[in-house]
């Protein structure tokens, strides 16, 4: 094998490894979707393994929403954080707003600054239902360390 050989291979293998590591190690945002599976695999509290400097990114806000039985998933609904108790939509100003994905988890790495308390409010994906709030403010995005082990699971419908 001459040198210009073992050069274009040595230049495709290493373009090989590139693409299989930006393809398997992707940064940036990480924000749940309606429709999206990617959060099946999750249990208990989110931010246990995604926390700051974790390799898909630290959550800010992340937890599961059930349905009215307490014990299925409900997917593809909304959350919204509040700047004041009982927010309603339209009226009051929302923080933000994370959508459930297909599997009943919520999650994102975009910046939302808890550190002034918020709100939180939940919705079943027909927007029928009325907003499910929480009564109490919080500053703790990691709503699973609670919600589901000293309190009642996040529940729509």
């Amino acid at each position: 094998m001459n040198v210009k050989s073992k050069i274009v291979g040595f230049a495709l293998c290493a373009f090989a490894c590139f693409v299989i590591y930006s393809c398997t190690h992707v940064s940036g945002t990480y924000i749940s979707a309606h429709g999206s599976r990617a959060g099946s695999s999750m249990k208990s509290n989110c931010m246990g393994c995604h926390q700051t400097g974790a390799t898909e990114g630290g959550f800010i806000v992340a937890g599961t929403v059930f349905g009215r039985d307490t014990t299925s998933r409900d997917p593809n609904g909304n959350v919204y954080l509040f700047n004041v108790p009982n927010g309603v939509l339209g009226r009051d100003s929302v923080i933000a707003m994370i959508e459930v994905d297909g599997v009943g988890n919520f999650y994102t790495t975009h910046p939302i600054d808890l550190s002034g308390g918020v709100y939180p409010a939940a919705i079943s994906p027909s927007g029928t239902d009325t907003l499910h709030h929480m009564q109490a403010i919080t500053t703790n995005g990691a709503c699973n360390s609670c919600h589901g082990v000293t309190q009642a699971n996040i529940v729509v419908n």
